[in-house]
């Protein structure tokens, strides 16, 4: 993230989401970091479908969810959504990144998503969105 910037809106995709949620990460860190300097974080409702299997191991995804606001998808976020696919002209099965992308969009800005998948998430959030690499 820029350091001259105080960003107000994080957006977490499932990668970010499971990389955060493990103990001592440097993303983890992060976040913490983000979260006592005012800013929000987000993930959407589909990205849970993701990261989540029934497991005991779910247990760190479950206490990470205790620091941020988990938006549903309803109808007017899915309809966005499909037509930020539409206009952004994307190829592919990015249905769960368009929905990080459009919840990235409706967030008081500084908005930074991060993701382990920085080439479609760049493709579809707007341009003044920050991506953040997490895979780096």
């Amino acid at each position: 993230m820029a350091p001259s910037r105080i960003v107000r809106s994080v957006v977490l995709d499932a990668s970010a989401l499971t990389e955060a949620s493990r103990e001592g990460t440097q993303l983890r860190i992060q976040v913490h970091r983000s979260i006592r300097r005012g800013a929000e974080v987000y993930t959407t409702a589909a990205t849970l479908t993701e990261v989540l299997r029934g497991h005991p191991r779910d247990a760190l995804i479950y206490r990470m969810l205790n620091s941020l606001s988990v938006r549903v998808v309803d109808e007017a976020l899915g309809r966005a959504a499909g037509e930020r696919i539409g206009r952004r002209e994307v190829r592919g099965n990015v249905t769960l990144d368009a929905l990080v992308a459009e919840l990235a969009s409706s967030l008081p800005r500084p908005v930074v998503v991060m993701t382990a998948d920085v080439d479609d998430i760049t493709a579809l959030v707007d341009d003044d969105v920050m991506v953040l690499d997490v895979a780096a």
